[in-house]
């Protein structure tokens, strides 16, 4: 899937996770997000709609832009549903139900897809990695810097445990490789 092909011509652009977002979930929407916002138009309109994120995450790039209150939207464009089908974003799911294309991004088995796209990958361990992988495939590896990196690999590593948990597999760890090689504080997140 090509993100900047898939959005060209959007003027707004939405994205949610699920209520209660974890890291992967908060994570996976910032970096779409900050790809989407370097990238596209400078004036597209582009927002993040989650419940209440937990403070511990207010470091990543583009924490203080996410709209938690759900107020009535004009319909979107193109409307991102992160790490979940879209039944769980709760009231953001009014944003994803009026928009003119959905696209599903999500690593876990229970999901359909509820997107017209849908990118349901579950033999990876989160998310945000797949992020990582879509943005490598959009515009290279070049298009990542050391926010987008820090945000991805917050999202891997509460997904993983710490690249414990059995979901963690040879791609997952040489992707947190290349990521840490970006220069943030690795050890400090974990």
């Amino acid at each position: 899937m090509k993100l900047l092909q898939e959005c060209k011509g959007a003027t707004r652009i939405g994205i949610s996770g699920h209520i209660r977002p974890d890291g992967d979930c908060i994570s996976s929407c910032l970096a779409i997000y900050g790809y989407l916002k370097k990238f596209m138009p400078e004036d597209t309109y582009i927002k993040v709609y989650l419940e209440k994120p937990a403070a511990v995450f207010s470091e990543l790039k583009g924490f203080g832009d996410i709209v938690t209150d759900f107020p009535e939207e004009e319909d979107f464009d193109v409307f991102f549903i992160m790490d979940c089908g879209m039944e769980r974003t709760g009231d953001a799911q009014k944003y994803g139900m009026g928009a003119k294309k959905r696209i599903n991004i999500d690593h876990h088995i229970s999901n359909p897809g509820t997107g017209e796209l849908n990118y349901i990958r579950p033999q990876v361990g989160s998310a945000s990695e797949l992020v990582y992988d879509l943005i490598v495939e959009d515009s290279g590896a070049e298009a990542l810097d050391k926010d987008l990196a820090q945000i991805i690999y917050t999202g891997m590593i509460h997904d993983t445990g710490v690249f414990q948990y059995s979901n963690t597999n040879q791609k997952t760890m040489e992707t947190g490789a290349k990521l840490i090689s970006y220069g943030f504080d690795f050890p400090r997140l974990i």
